[in-house]
């Protein structure tokens, strides 16, 4: 009789899909858990990446990255203690190595207050809002305005180095150039050009830039070193000084006292005024009396002995942002550069402006007593207040 074979299909079809489902929930398994593996160990790099980069000045960012439109990330903060000595403490910081004489003869910060306050001086501020509500930010732009031997320069190199504006960063990206960020070295009219004649003169290559999108950041100066200056390096003004400085007055064969008037070419044209102090007056307050334009001035001061806080005021006018203070770009060298600007060896740098003007002004600010009592009678009180300057102390009573 023939054996008969049973076959269970039913039993071994079932038990197939089951081994199948159960491999693949162990690599499911399997490949959660190196994944978070992988996970961890990268969150760990990542730490000790940012560890890296804060420990590390090697990371510092150079070029200036813009988050969100508005914002710009200059590099790392480092946070340095403070030394005893504030002034010694500035120079180390910002690199530069002072010599025993140097050390001797710079003022302490105290001393440095005493004369120029313990605050920046700006007058126009409130017209900053005005302009960044006018001047979309594709447009706006900053250029320097001033006297001649007024810290022009010195404002320009600092703005150029530190400042952008964030939207034009964005447009143009990290190779534009300074112009292409909003800094440019002079508003289209010109930078020494009176502001009356902002409308009728254009300086070259600015012929198609639109003026109302300049803010101008006029640079002012002590006016008792300015005159001093100017003594030194005229530019374009013209009036008899050889043998005394300033030359504000003389006396005529009556007796009297005669302003000594002061030519001076400016925006192409022969200007006169009554003397050396009525230039200061008059160029000045063209913009703060006349100009129907925002405009901001700071004080050449401000810019020698507080270059990071004054530099983030006038950048944020405009709605720019500067470098965080520890990536700061300060001018340690002369800001004249090239020729038209007196011997190279006579140009002063950050070490000697500091000895040069942290220190009290002399008697009379060493000017004759004719030309100290022109001084006091032709210099506007007003202005001189309102920008924080002092005249100089008379001689004392014998």
């Amino acid at each position: 009789m023939p054996t008969t074979t049973t076959l269970r299909v039913g039993k071994s079809q079932s038990s197939a899909p089951f081994f199948i489902l159960n491999s693949l929930k162990i690599v499911v398994f399997c490949s959660a858990t190196i994944f978070i593996c992988l996970i961890t160990a990268n969150l760990f790099l990542v730490a000790d990446l940012e560890k890296s980069m804060r420990t590390n000045k090697s990371w510092q960012i150079q070029n200036p990255t813009i988050h969100n439109g508005n914002q710009v990330d200059f590099g790392v903060n480092d946070n340095n203690n403070t030394a005893a000595d504030p002034v010694l403490d500035f120079f180390r910081r910002v690199g530069v190595e002072l010599d025993d004489e140097s050390r001797r003869r710079l003022p302490t910060w105290s001393q440095i207050e005493s004369i120029i306050g313990d605050k920046p001086v700006f007058m126009g501020l409130e017209t900053c809002e005005t302009f960044r509500h006018n001047v979309p930010p594709l447009s706006r732009m900053l250029g320097s305005a001033g006297m001649f031997n007024s810290g022009t320069n010195l404002v320009t190199r600092l703005m150029k180095e530190n400042c952008v504006i964030p939207e034009r960063f964005n447009k143009y990206g990290p190779d534009g150039s300074k112009e292409d960020y909003g800094i440019r070295w002079q508003c289209p009219w010109g930078k020494h050009t009176p502001a009356n004649f902002k409308n009728n003169h254009t300086a070259p290559k600015n012929e198609d830039t639109i003026k109302d999108h300049c803010l101008p950041i006029v640079t002012v100066r002590n006016p008792f070193d300015w005159m001093v200056s100017m003594c030194n390096i005229p530019y374009t003004a013209r009036w008899p000084h050889v043998n005394i400085c300033p030359h504000l007055v003389t006396i005529s064969s009556k007796g009297r006292k005669v302003p000594v008037g002061v030519e001076v070419k400016l925006a192409e044209r022969l200007l006169h005024f009554d003397s050396l102090a009525d230039l200061w007056n008059e160029f000045y307050a063209q913009y703060y009396r006349d100009f129907q334009y925002p405009y901001l001035i700071v004080r050449f001061e401000d810019l020698t002995f507080r270059q990071y806080e004054t530099t983030k005021t006038l950048c944020e006018c405009a709605g720019g942002v500067v470098k965080p203070q520890d990536m700061f770009k300060y001018i340690i060298k002369s800001a004249k550069q090239g020729p038209g600007h007196g011997k190279v060896s006579e140009r002063t740098g950050m070490v000697d402006a500091w000895i040069k003007y942290g220190q009290p002004k002399q008697v009379k600010g060493g000017f004759s007593d004719q030309d100290y009592d022109a001084a006091i009678e032709f210099l506007s009180h007003e202005f001189m207040e309102r920008m924080g300057y002092k005249f100089p102390p008379p001689a004392p009573m014998l």
